[in-house]
């Protein structure tokens, strides 16, 4: 039987419990054997002033998979300069591990801008999506700023319908993802407060905390001794 593995890429800044439910959720709705973390160094399609580095943004997901048995922390494009894309991602990927099945994991807000992926054409024709139904966001298949037959290859499925990871087959899912982003919980840190354990985890609080990462007027955080 073929091993299956989802690919949840991000900036992860900070890696939340909203990040690990879809990975589990996904991971049960398409029968994966695990999910990748994999830690954006520098997004090619996001613009985000004032990053946290990589190594407190990696370090993170690594207390956050810390007792997850199917969750695993990523570093693969840390090691890569910036910008890195997706498509090399899932190039490296199936070309390492020729014997898996693999599918990245994103957003339904990943659609409006999919037409500025770099070789979307191809990811949507030889690779495997999973983009999860975000809270409150209608999406319409139809009418996605990319070619007729490559807006054919994306399905809309629910859970039940136990969609098989296969690569040229993409596909809208809606898994009552939670309503949590690193945004505001940036926004919370920054303004001395204490995110709710249900939105970040403790683990990765007191990280944060100790290394002063997103308070408002942060001194130099030193990355080691």
């Amino acid at each position: 039987m073929t091993a299956s593995t989802g690919i949840l890429g991000g900036t992860f800044d900070p890696v939340h419990r909203g990040h690990s439910l879809v990975a589990h959720r996904v991971l049960k709705a398409c029968g994966l054997d695990r999910v990748l973390f994999l830690v954006s160094r520098r997004p090619p399609h996001k613009h985000e002033p004032g990053l946290t580095s990589p190594f407190h943004r990696y370090a993170m997901t690594v207390l956050e998979t810390l007792d997850e048995p199917n969750l695993f922390p990523c570093h693969w494009e840390l090691a890569r300069p910036a910008p890195s894309y997706t498509i090399e991602a899932m190039q490296h990927f199936q070309q390492r591990f020729p014997r898996q099945a693999f599918c990245f994991i994103a957003g339904s807000d990943s659609l409006r801008d999919l037409n500025h992926w770099r070789e979307y054409d191809k990811l949507l024709t030889e690779h495997c999506f999973i983009f999860v139904q975000r809270p409150g966001e209608a999406v319409d298949l139809s009418q996605l700023p990319i070619p007729p037959h490559l807006c054919e290859r994306i399905q809309a499925v629910q859970p039940q319908d136990k969609p098989p990871i296969r690569n040229g087959a993409s596909y809208l899912i809606s898994l009552e993802a939670p309503d949590v982003s690193s945004t505001a919980l940036r926004r919370i840190l920054a303004q001395g407060g204490i995110p709710s354990p249900f939105q970040l985890s403790p683990r990765v609080l007191q990280y944060a905390k100790k290394f002063h990462l997103y308070e408002r007027h942060q001194e130099d955080p030193q990355e080691s001794l």
